[in-house]
């Protein structure tokens, strides 16, 4: 054996984070190993032993002299190997583990794995025993990843120490807190013709956190793209949101598959914004902060790996090439209803495919889609696919080649659908993306097994395809709104209104004239200073909509109808304070709330107002601080923008104003985290808009406010 790996890293890209010698060991140590073929700790070392590790192996086992496993050395213990240990995986029971994590700091080893589970996922005293060796290995400067983790698998350094020994290998590296759904995930990849540079099982991140690897993956030369599979996060959401910029500005895509999405909502707050914020919108919005790909599915998950792994964000002009009328048809239904569109070829490339294109065959003026199934076309020659397909490619109006089909379904013409694949595949390689529809692709046949060698994506069905390209598009500045789930109320103080507009005011927000009123004498010196038409309100935190128990009054002329609204209110809600300001004039309305998750801290939410806010949410929420083009796109996301940017011949609003607006209450989400505020509803207006109301609650220990 070799006396060390080949990392995939640069000695300048080594980090000092520990996670090189956890994921590029040279020296690794089983502890545990049995010579049970089906434990285990026998089956990492053999497993890491035929993936052509060049390092050194070492099978701990005080009771057997020699395992038998060629290329691994068997030692008692720990301290009986004389040079440095980068990583030590523990095959031994739970009620091992924080003696075992004693030894291997006491030895110096640089980093441990544990994959047993029974620790910190049972809670109470299992989660304190690992929070206490945790904390002994980070005193000892030694990483942990797990407990309860499927393992490593780094391809290129030949490390298997994962159940599983045939792991398809390519270039794509996983994230999971799943063992399970990984393995499926191989299975699927197969099928599609991907594999992984990397995979690596996060378990309970005592340690070692999701976010961590992706920051360290963003710098991996192997991985074209990350998959993640995350059901939860330990800690704060920071290092997440840290690992997905540093592969954003990576170029790395990152499709993620969150499960676990209807829980309990993300924010406490006595708002609407706690309702329409719920935890699910927040990893939607954090996801789309970061450019990352959200799916729902694991074959969605394998999909989109392959189409991201192959061409990454594209345009989504397609032009489509296929062998069949109907394949032609459902192509352009697939992909228009996914978003993407029909290129537009210019006369040049028209009139060169219009030559090329068979004399019987359907076309359309614009050649796209171009098909192929009438004499001369691919039942005759299939390469006339992939020459049409480079003509169309070479298009400066076409971001990717669509082929499909039934490629690899022609046996008589073997040899001539060979070459159609290979030039496909120069196609692919020369920078003009290809991807390609099937019905064959799970048959596998050889010219779509020389496709997926060479990098090109291969799918049975083009919904499937197209749905992966849907997902991988370049972002926009628009996007869709998440749904929300639920509402927790609990650790919430009420704000009193009136310190909520002198909060606002000193931060630049203009509010209107308020004036809270207790007593017929607080009344009259309220109605000497408001200006008319005034409106009455109730103002109890305790109501949160007003208008539906009806306690609110407007258009009121003078002092004399504010004074006989104040006594009609206060004979239904006794003892209530009011609020007094002025009656603004109608328009549309929205709120804009503040928050703070657990896991991603501070938020601002805007979205469609009045009576169906809840029933109907329609609103986009944005990880603050946002600057006024974030904002402005997310009020044009929302499907009632065009309430005001003008349509049935209402006037547009004032959107910089707004902007302006959700800009400085985000600005407010970061400065005051244990706030929560929310105007609502906020008129808008061809020039400026208006608060109407103001609600606000602490979700913490108060702070004084200055």
């Amino acid at each position: 054996m070799t006396t060390s790996t080949v990392s995939t890293r640069s000695s300048e890209e080594l980090q000092p984070s520990g996670l090189d010698h956890l994921l590029h060991p040279q020296v690794i140590a089983v502890v545990g190993a049995s010579r049970d073929p089906a434990k285990w700790g026998r089956r990492v070392l053999e497993y890491t032993a035929r993936a052509g590790f060049r390092g050194r192996l070492y099978g701990v086992n005080p009771r057997v002299a020699d395992l038998g496993i060629d290329g691994v050395m068997t030692t008692p213990g720990l301290g009986d190997i004389c040079e440095p240990i980068d990583l030590a995986v523990l095959a031994r029971p739970a009620a091992w583990t924080a003696d075992l994590v004693r030894e291997c700091a006491e030895q110096g080893v640089r980093s441990v794995l544990i994959a047993t589970a029974g620790l910190g996922e049972l809670g109470g005293a299992h989660l304190e025993v690992q929070s206490q060796f945790v904390r002994l290995a980070s005193a000892a400067g030694m990483r942990v990843l797990g407990p309860n983790t499927f393992g490593i698998f780094m391809a290129a350094d030949g490390i298997n120490l994962t159940p599983r020994e045939h792991i398809p290998a390519g270039s794509v590296s996983i994230l999971s807190q799943s063992g399970n759904v990984v393995v499926g995930l191989y299975e699927q990849a197969r099928q599609v013709g991907i594999g992984f540079s990397a995979c690596v099982g996060v378990g309970n991140q005592a340690d070692v956190e999701l976010g961590e690897l992706l920051e360290y993956f963003a710098a991996e030369s192997t991985a074209s793209a990350i998959g993640v599979y995350v059901e939860g996060l330990r800690g704060s959401g920071i290092s997440f949101r840290t690992g997905l910029a540093a592969c954003r500005a990576a170029g790395k895509p990152v499709v993620v598959l969150k499960a676990g999405q209807c829980g309990h909502a993300a924010s406490a707050v006595a708002t609407h914004t706690g309702v329409l914020a719920s935890d699910g919108r927040l990893w939607r919005a954090v996801l789309a902060e970061a450019g990352a790909i959200q799916v729902d599915s694991t074959q969605d998950l394998v999909d989109t790996l392959a189409v991201a792994g192959s061409i990454g964000r594209h345009g989504g002009r397609a032009a489509v090439v296929t062998d069949g009328g109907g394949d032609s048809i459902l192509a352009i239904d697939a992909l228009v209803g996914h978003g993407l569109s029909l290129a537009t070829l210019s006369t040049d490339t028209t009139a060169r495919l219009g030559e090329l294109i068979p004399e019987a065959a359907p076309r359309v003026a614009s050649c796209n889609p171009v098909t192929l199934d009438t004499p001369g076309g691919v039942e005759d020659d299939p390469v006339i696919l992939a020459r049409c397909a480079r003509l169309a490619a070479s298009d400066p109006g076409v971001d990717l080649v669509v082929v499909g089909g039934l490629l690899g379904g022609y046996p008589r013409l073997l040899e001539r659908e060979l070459t159609c694949a290979a030039e496909l595949a120069e196609l692919h390689c020369s920078g003009h993306p290809v991807v390609v529809q099937s019905a064959f692709a799970v048959a596998d046949p050889e010219p779509l097994r020389l496709l997926k060698g060479a990098g090109v994506t291969v799918l049975p069905t083009i919904d499937r395809l197209a749905k992966a390209l849907s997902a991988t598009l370049q972002p926009t500045d628009s996007g869709a709104s998440p749904r929300p789930d639920g509402e927790d109320m609990a650790r919430l103080t009420a704000l009193p209104i009136l310190e909520i507009v002198r909060l606002l005011r000193r931060s630049g927000i203009t509010v209107p004239a308020m004036t809270m009123a207790a007593t017929p004498f607080e009344l009259a010196a309220a109605a000497e200073a408001i200006s008319y038409p005034a409106c009455v309100k109730i103002a109890s935190s305790r109501i949160p909509h007003k208008s539906d128990v009806g306690g609110v009054r407007l258009e009121l002329a003078d002092a004399a109808e504010v004074q006989a609204a104040a006594a009609e209110l206060w004979s239904r809600f006794p003892g209530c304070p009011l609020l007094v300001m002025p009656s603004l004039p109608s328009g549309p309305g929205f709120p804009v709330g503040t928050g703070n998750d657990p896991l991603f801290g501070p938020f601002v939410m805007v979205g469609r107002g009045g009576i169906w806010a809840e029933s109907d949410a329609d609103v986009a929420v944005l990880m603050a601080p946002v600057d006024e083009r974030a904002a402005r796109a997310a009020m044009l996301s929302l499907r009632c923008a065009p309430t005001f940017t003008g349509s049935r011949g209402r006037p547009a609003v004032d959107l910089a104003a707004l902007g302006s607006l959700i800009v400085a209450m985000s600005g407010l989400a970061v400065a005051y985290p244990e706030l929560n505020i929310e105007a609502n509803p906020v008129i808008a207006y061809p020039i400026g808009y208006a608060i109407a109301d103001l609600r606000g609650a602490l979700t913490a220990a108060r702070h004084a406010i200055r």
